[in-house]
């Protein structure tokens, strides 16, 4: 993944997505197809206001647990793409769920602007756990979240492990061509 303010690309396997807010759009690249597919993006609208519950509206929305978290600093340290990182370890209790999270901050680089919190933070898949993360890492200044372990158990449903860690992690500028489209490819027909 390369990272910059207002474009993003991020490769998995033969799957490119670029993300170029400047243009307002998003490609997703299939490099063994030579194909993309091209989508506009737009800001993302303000929230609407809280909707004042009904009969009519009671029950429409999914169940999201509300988590008490409990955390602390393992007091262990480990290194995650060439940087000094300390771990956290965090337990949240719910009705009829629990949830564990492991993750590691470090100190940002000095210089680097865009933090890579977002890149690794938006592959949680609790809502709560996620807000728990960022506030924790909002106390500890400026520091990023180079990797998550998040366990979820749920009583209907079988556990799910996420884990996300930066291999590398590089302050250079991206090569050249790294936000824009492969000059190869083709449009694929929707």
């Amino acid at each position: 993944m390369w990272m910059s303010t207002g474009r993003r690309t991020a490769k998995i396997g033969e799957t490119i997505t670029i993300r170029r807010e400047d243009l307002g759009i998003r490609w997703r690249i299939n490099l063994e197809a030579g194909t993309y597919t091209e989508e506009k993006i737009e800001p993302p609208p303000p929230p609407p206001p809280p909707a004042k519950e009904t009969i009519h509206t009671v029950g429409q929305n999914y169940y999201e647990p509300e988590f008490d978290w409990t955390l602390s600093d393992s007091g262990q340290k480990t290194t995650i793409a060439g940087r000094p990182c300390r771990q956290f370890l965090a337990a949240g209790d719910a009705d009829y769920a629990e949830s564990t999270v492991k993750f590691w901050v470090c100190e940002p680089i000095a210089g680097i602007t865009h933090p890579v919190n977002d890149a690794v933070i938006s592959h949680m898949r609790n809502p709560s756990a996620r807000k728990m993360v960022e506030q924790a890492t909002a106390k500890q200044g400026s520091a990023w979240v180079l990797g998550i372990e998040e366990t979820q158990e749920h009583s209907i449903a079988p556990t799910m492990v996420i884990t996300v860690s930066v291999k590398t992690l590089d302050a250079t500028a991206a090569p050249p061509g790294t936000f824009e489209l492969p000059a190869n490819a083709k449009k694929a027909a929707r």
